[in-house]
């Protein structure tokens, strides 16, 4: 009877063990499997300038670089030189911190009206100006108080803002008077390993209105876009891929996976066949 017993409790654990066993291997492989999948990024998502369907063999695009006019608020930097000595004296500590330290100090706002408050002159409408109009104007307004002159005229803290999926989010600087697209995010560090390169948005401000639009930077055609470059003030914001969500979730799965193991064991130690 009590060999009966011991042969009957014997068989009973290694059938459980067995189940155990392979309960946890199916659990096992159900987490490689679900970490196999959600670890997969499309290719087309992480390339620039992919060959596109529409233009397959076009390797020449033709993008007319688009000149900035000076608006309100903008921040212009204005030396004046000239070959006389006194008049060198007057504005010479104009160009002392041209490195772009402190530049606020040396740079003139446009105000709302579109006019800047310059010395000697006072107010000089520069709105709707290119640089080189702006620079004419300029030397006309102060050649009225001083002879043999000439003026130099730039955009400063001309800044945009790259967040999202980056490897340097914030805001950045350039002294230029517009940047490519691409040159904004090589200043932001590039794309982070979960950028999508296929819906970039671009939020632009123009005549008092924001405005959305969405950017493929997987399509060599972009080079030809309204939007290829990129104007002051300008934000940029790259969106995660579905596979950033999918590995989150992940984290949750040892902890999900150990809390089914657990049951499992508990439910075959006490169930007992008939």
């Amino acid at each position: 009877m009590y060999l009966k017993l011991f042969r009957y409790i014997f068989f009973t654990k290694i059938i459980i063990l067995k189940k155990i066993r392979f309960s946890t291997s199916i659990l096992v492989l159900f987490a490689a499997l679900l970490v196999s999948v959600s670890s997969c990024i499309p290719k087309k998502k992480l390339l620039y300038v992919q060959e596109s369907k529409k233009n397959k063999d076009a390797n020449e695009y033709v993008n007319i670089r688009p000149e900035k006019k000076i608006q309100p608020f903008d921040n212009i930097y204005i030396r004046v030189s000239s070959i006389d000595e006194k008049t060198n004296a007057i504005f010479s500590r104009q160009g002392q911190t041209s490195n772009g330290t402190n530049i606020d100090l040396i740079s003139y706002t446009v105000n709302e009206s579109g006019y800047i408050n310059f010395p000697f002159v006072g107010e000089i409408y520069v709105k709707g100006m290119t640089l080189q109009d702006a620079q004419k104007h300029i030397e006309e307004q102060v050649g009225q108080f001083l002879t043999n002159i000439s003026v130099t005229v730039k955009f400063v803290n001309n800044t945009v803002a790259v967040l999202g999926e980056v490897r340097k989010p914030g805001e950045h600087i350039f002294y230029r008077d517009q940047i490519t697209v691409f040159q904004a995010f090589s200043s932001a560090g590039g794309f982070s390993d979960y950028g999508d390169m296929q819906r970039v948005v671009l939020i632009r401000e123009a005549k008092n209105k924001i405005n959305y639009y969405y950017l493929d930077l997987t399509d060599k055609g972009i080079v030809a876009s309204e939007f290829y470059y990129i104007i002051p003030n300008d934000v940029l914001i790259v969106k995660p891929i579905n596979a950033k969500f999918r590995n989150l979730s992940l984290i949750n799965v040892p902890i999900f996976l150990t809390t089914i193991t657990t049951f499992v064991t508990l439910y075959f130690l006490f169930y007992r066949p008939n």
